[in-house]
């Protein structure tokens, strides 16, 4: 089997499993909402940051244009964040 298929089935697996794992697993009452909720978020930019890398092809991109999406993820999870903490 192709080893870039086997990457991107273990990579669409992982996101899967994340979805499900944080849906359940942070619904649980041992979490406050507001921590679950930042988890959940957490779990998503990382969910991002996969999908930029081995959907998007990201990965093989220029440093720029990979360094560019990092900075996206973090100041677009980070900003998301702030503002439901704040508010």
């Amino acid at each position: 089997m192709n080893r870039a298929f086997v990457t991107v089935v273990a990579v669409w697996l992982l996101l899967m499993v994340s979805t499900a794992a944080s849906t359940w697993w942070f619904s649980q009452p041992m979490f406050a909402p507001k921590v679950a909720t930042v988890l959940v978020m957490i779990v998503a930019a990382v969910k991002v940051a996969l999908v930029m890398s081995h959907f998007m092809e990201l990965r093989r991109a220029p440093r720029a244009w990979q360094a560019a999406g990092a900075i996206w993820i973090v100041g677009a999870a980070a900003s998301v964040m702030t503002i439901y903490l704040i508010f």
